[in-house]
């Protein structure tokens, strides 16, 4: 049944890309008032995130927030198509400006290694596209539950000129290679690792699970780091792509002064199109103190 469910996604991806970018995000926003007109997960793990970070708006405001959120998150997932069937000189023509291209190009060459650190904002496919036609670049990915569907992604993915490792301890010891090789690496700083494997520090004035990896890469191969997002241009006119640099606390010994660094830099790119974040994911899913997590005391699945 998975295989049967993974083959239905790569054909509905592939007849994505026969469509034209405004298209596919006429599907995508569809696709989010779907989401919303229901109790689905992705509108509940919305509606609380931003009641959570934006506690300053109006409950009017945040749902006209929630509408949009959904409709930005229904695109990213219709701009696979394009994204991924483009030609490569077709997707380069969606992105219109490079806020910040002498950050990157600084960056690239420095001979010490580079960390990009994407959080889920706008399209970041893009990203992948536009850095390959710069330097190589290895990601780090989260594989998908479908082997059929994982298979066809990652394919698609180092097609345009990525190299994907996987979150196991393999694929971290890649990471550190290219690093120690003066190589750049591409991380989603905004995903919730094991607790283990994270620190809380505040995220949107919440004391949030935040990544230790990026720290940890940082101090024990001298590298530096960079936060790059595209963010999704109105009435399908393409995407800006943006390269900010990342404060001195990032490189502070303390792993939580340097975690702080990460999600302030992280908020401020949020703060560009806060509808474009992947509010849908349950970011905040742990307490400090330990015990039912947020979203199971609000009865979400």
């Amino acid at each position: 049944m998975k295989s049967i469910i993974g083959y239905l996604a790569i054909g509905l991806i592939k007849l994505l890309s026969l469509t034209s970018l405004s298209l596919a995000q006429k599907v995508g926003r569809g696709l989010g008032w779907l989401l919303l007109q229901r109790r689905t997960r992705a509108r509940e793990v919305a509606r609380l995130n931003l009641s959570l970070c934006y506690p300053h708006l109006s409950e009017a405001e945040r749902e006209n927030l929630l509408a949009e959120t959904l409709a930005e998150n229904g695109m990213i997932l219709a701009e696979m198509g394009p994204m991924w069937g483009y030609a490569p000189e077709r997707a380069a023509g969606l992105i219109r400006n490079v806020i910040g291209e002498d950050v990157l190009d600084e960056a690239i060459a420095d001979p010490r290694g580079l960390i990009l650190l994407a959080p889920h904002l706008g399209n970041w496919e893009i990203i992948n596209n536009y850095i390959s036609t710069k330097c190589p670049i290895t990601i780090m990915y989260r594989p998908a539950k479908i082997p059929v569907f994982n298979n066809w992604m990652v394919a698609r993915r180092e097609a345009v000129g990525c190299k994907l490792v996987p979150t196991t301890r393999a694929g971290v010891k890649g990471l550190f290679d290219v690093l120690n090789d003066g190589g750049m690496i591409g991380f989603l700083p905004d995903q919730e690792p094991q607790k283990k494997s994270g620190v809380f520090a505040p995220f949107m004035g919440i004391e949030t699970l935040t990544p230790k990896l990026p720290h940890d890469m940082l101090k024990k191969t001298g590298a530096i780091a960079i936060y790059g997002f595209a963010k999704r241009l109105p009435n399908a006119e393409g995407f800006d792509i943006y390269f900010i640099r990342a404060d001195d606390d990032l490189y502070a010994d303390d792993v939580r002064v340097s975690a702080t660094s990460m999600n302030r830099s992280i908020e401020e790119c949020v703060s560009h199109c806060p509808a474009q974040y992947q509010w849908t994911y349950k970011r905040f899913n742990r307490f400090p103190e330990g015990g039912p997590t947020r979203y199971r005391i609000a009865n979400i699945p």
